[in-house]
């Protein structure tokens, strides 16, 4: 097996092995020590891969931005399409769906919240363009909206991803009045 096969076969396993802790501990509380015990590594292979948890976090969380930025700007304003490739891409990236969850970072939690409210702003002006809403309205209104969507999808997560990204979508549109 090459090196380079070995490293990303321990990085998926310290994923995983994350992804479980953060279903009963949040990201704060959880040491490198367990996070290599429950990977069944040894601490010296966990730091020749990174130098702390926050590292492993912020290269993870890199990726997911840069993914996410993708699906936003390739879909423009459609916010279907949006929303849907959001929710599949939680649906296959379990350590995404629990940074997201309570126990999550608020690093990540902050930029998709991000995403969505301006999303939902360009959206109102969109929408609203005959009918004049003050700055204020409108930022208070895409603040509103982007964090019942949030709750909406850590709601889901915590649920066990029941619901299709189909079903959510079309749940979450529903109830944004599309």
């Amino acid at each position: 097996m090459t090196d380079d096969r070995r490293k990303q076969q321990t990085r998926k396993k310290l994923e995983q092995s994350l992804t479980n802790l953060l279903q009963n501990k949040s990201f704060d509380d959880i040491t490198t020590i367990e996070l290599a015990n429950a990977a069944k590594i040894s601490r010296s292979s966990f730091y020749t891969h990174y130098k702390d948890k926050y590292e492993m976090i912020e290269h993870y969380q890199k990726n997911v931005f840069a993914n996410v930025e993708y699906i936003f700007n390739k879909h423009g304003l459609d916010k279907e399409a949006i929303i849907l490739e959001v929710f599949d891409y939680l649906n296959r990236e379990d350590l995404f769906a629990a940074l997201l969850s309570h126990n999550g970072t608020r690093e990540i939690k902050a930029f998709l919240r991000n995403k969505l409210q301006l999303l939902l702003a360009q959206d109102l002006q969109y929408r609203f363009s005959t009918e004049k809403k003050s700055d204020i309205e409108e930022l208070y209104t895409s603040i509103y909206l982007s964090h019942a969507i949030f709750g909406a999808c850590q709601t889901w997560i915590a649920r066990g991803k029941k619901e299709s990204p189909e079903e959510i979508t079309s749940l979450l549109l529903h109830l944004l009045g599309h």
